[in-house]
């Protein structure tokens, strides 16, 4: 959810007075007509508004308030506002670095396989394909699909078909079909597991039943 409060760099105490005078000080840095080749400019500026218009209003006040207190009772974190490709991609470097110290035998994988999927929701492909930095893309895409071991296979594969949504360069396409392949390979495997072990058990019953 985001956080208007946030964008416009003001406690959910503001007034009124104050949210106006934020507004304008923003929109004045970030208006197209200073910054008319700016994508990321403009995009922030359609943000900075976003918020304005919310808190300004009564009525959308209201229904932002009200579901702002429903996310932060869940204990869910208010999300920083993520508007162009490399704050994408940082959202995932910072996830990336705590993953690594996560107890694979401990970690709630449904709940983190949540997180991971928010980190490329649609709106942040959209912001990916929208700027077309195919190296961020094509960064974005590799790190996301080393974060994913973690998580059960079918949650992997979920992951890796959101990330042939992104366009990137054509060797991002085939690390994807590369790992594909290899989990895959590892749902075969957990199918047949049971079997297998199971023919072992019974093979060692047999030599020792002959031994005797």
């Amino acid at each position: 959810m985001k956080d208007y409060y946030q964008i416009l760099g003001l406690p959910p105490s503001a007034t009124i007075g104050e949210i106006k005078m934020a507004y304008r000080k923003l929109a004045h840095l970030y208006h197209p007509d200073k910054n008319p080749s700016d994508d990321y400019a403009a995009v922030q500026f359609s943000l900075v508004k976003e918020a304005y218009d919310t808190l300004t209003r009564a009525d959308l006040k209201a229904q932002y308030l009200q579901e702002r207190w429903l996310h932060q009772t869940m204990g869910q974190r208010m999300a920083p506002a993520v508007t162009t490709p490399p704050q994408v991609l940082q959202a995932l470097l910072q996830a990336h670095q705590q993953l690594i110290h996560y107890d694979a035998y401990r970690v709630d994988k449904k709940g983190l396989y949540q997180t991971l999927e928010a980190l490329i929701a649609p709106s942040r492909i959209d912001i990916l394909n929208h700027f077309k930095e195919e190296q961020v893309n094509k960064e974005v895409i590799r790190w996301m699909a080393d974060s994913i071991f973690l998580l059960y296979p079918e949650d992997q594969l979920r992951i890796l078909d959101q990330l042939k949504q992104i366009n990137a360069p054509a060797g991002s396409r085939d690390l994807i079909e590369e790992k594909e392949k290899m989990i895959r390979r590892t749902i075969r495997l957990n199918r047949y597991k049971p079997f297998l072990i199971l023919g072992l058990i019974i093979l060692l019953c047999m030599i020792i039943a002959y031994s005797l």
